[in-house]
């Protein structure tokens, strides 16, 4: 594996120093399970980059680890030609929920939202004449924001980051280098690689194709994994070299207590069956669910959007935003992105309990749009997270953190 990828290779040590250790056969089972996972993805990840990055695909952090072993089995059974065909499919259809995170992973993103749409829309109708170049500007663009100095395709352009795929070997740096060769010579031959140089300098003619349009989409995703992970990199390190730093015996055996404490407490947890519309109101005021807390942050975001409090808004759903933007700069980009959109009614339609800090909470809402009625079902994942200053395991009952909302699905608000 990548030397780069410090944590995973950290926590494979941490796993064979424990198995070595006077742990219980169950546990020792439930360990290698675990590091059998880890070497599979490693392998995994180490085969997708070492057979596809000389065509233009490398692995980034969020890609989708079915997707990386389906085309590898592939590329084992009909060679790159049939494996990269699924690559094409995937970007080509089953991206397509996935592209708003693009905006969501950075603010130079964000500023390029109207062009973004532009780009996905051309893409998806297969108007790749117009896709292609205007993915080469964004992408360029936005590099050249991020890092102050140069856009993604110069030379001395550093895309490394610390503890990802995308800082590996075989990640966005040699995609760079390929995508930025001297195209000299005007071509006529179809090519299957988003050429920078060749495409908006006029010397590459035949580029407007599927190959050339869905590798600049992976890329925009590997590019956004890149900016995400190094805003990240110094919060990662600090968690990193705090983790590797051993507690002293009395510490340890304080944690250790405290540990079985939250165990036995998580045990004898039940799971609450809610019904809406029996247990819950559809549509109530706060102090109607006060019994389900995880319920009230959703009706107090919801609330807030109705109010077009967008400060408030921010707070709920700062997941949905930038954690390295600022109370107010969050606030801005909320109002931005909901302005337009006027909340007229919500009701809940579905929750369910799925572990004692874990909630899923679905609702319809119904709002207006450029003088159009919309309406869409919203799903939230509602997590009790330990507060920043906090170094315990956080649990509702103990009141020691707070609920957090997850925007699991908020496809419909991005609906052209």
């Amino acid at each position: 594996m990548d030397k780069n990828l410090v944590s995973i290779n950290k926590l494979k040590s941490d796993i064979k120093f424990m198995e070595s250790s006077f742990l219980n056969s169950n546990l020792k089972n439930q360990l290698k399970e675990v590091e059998k996972r880890l070497d599979e993805m490693s392998i995994q990840i180490h085969k997708f980059n070492s057979r596809f990055s000389d065509s233009g695909w490398c692995a980034y952090d969020s890609m989708n680890m079915e997707l990386i072993k389906k085309c590898n089995d592939e590329f084992e059974r009909n060679g790159l030609d049939s494996a990269e065909k699924i690559l094409i499919n995937y970007y080509k259809s089953d991206v397509k929920c996935l592209t708003h995170w693009i905006k969501k992973s950075s603010k130079e993103f964000l500023y390029r939202y109207d062009l973004l749409q532009v780009f996905f829309k051309n893409h998806f109708d297969e108007m790749y004449y117009s896709s292609v170049p205007l993915g080469l500007i964004i992408i360029d663009g936005a590099v050249n924001d991020f890092t102050k100095s140069k856009g993604f395709f110069a030379e001395g352009t550093n895309v490394d980051a610390w503890d990802c795929l995308v800082g590996c070997n075989d990640g966005l740096e040699k995609l760079k280098k390929i995508f930025n060769k001297n195209r000299k010579k005007t071509n006529f031959e179809i090519i299957k690689m988003p050429y920078r140089n060749g495409i908006l300098h006029g010397r590459d003619l035949n580029y407007a194709n599927e190959y050339v349009s869905c590798k600049l989409i992976a890329l925009m995703f590997a590019v956004a994994d890149w900016m995400r992970m190094k805003n990240s990199e110094g919060q990662r390190k600090k968690e990193y070299h705090k983790s590797i730093n051993p507690l002293s015996t009395g510490e340890a055996l304080k944690q250790i207590k405290y540990n079985k404490e939250i165990q036995d407490e998580i045990e004898a947890w039940k799971r609450r069956s809610v019904c809406v519309g029996k247990d819950i109101p559809i549509c109530g005021n706060v102090e109607e669910y006060m019994e389900y807390p995880y319920i009230v942050a959703i009706i107090n975001m919801l609330n807030a959007w109705k109010a077009e409090n967008y400060g408030e808004l921010s707070k709920h759903l700062k997941l949905m935003f930038f954690e390295i933007l600022s109370e107010g700069r969050r606030a801005g980009e909320c109002r931005r992105f909901f302005e337009s959109k006027k909340l007229m009614s919500f009701k809940l339609i579905d929750v369910e309990e799925r572990a004692c800090a874990l909630s899923k909470v679905a609702v319809e809402v119904r709002w207006k749009e450029n003088d159009k009625v919309k309406e869409s079902k919203l799903v939230f994942g509602c997590a009790y997270q330990e507060n920043e200053k906090e170094f315990e395991i956080a649990v509702p009952w103990r009141d020691n953190g707070e609920w957090i909302i997850m925007p699991w699905d908020m496809n419909g608000l991005y609906s052209l």
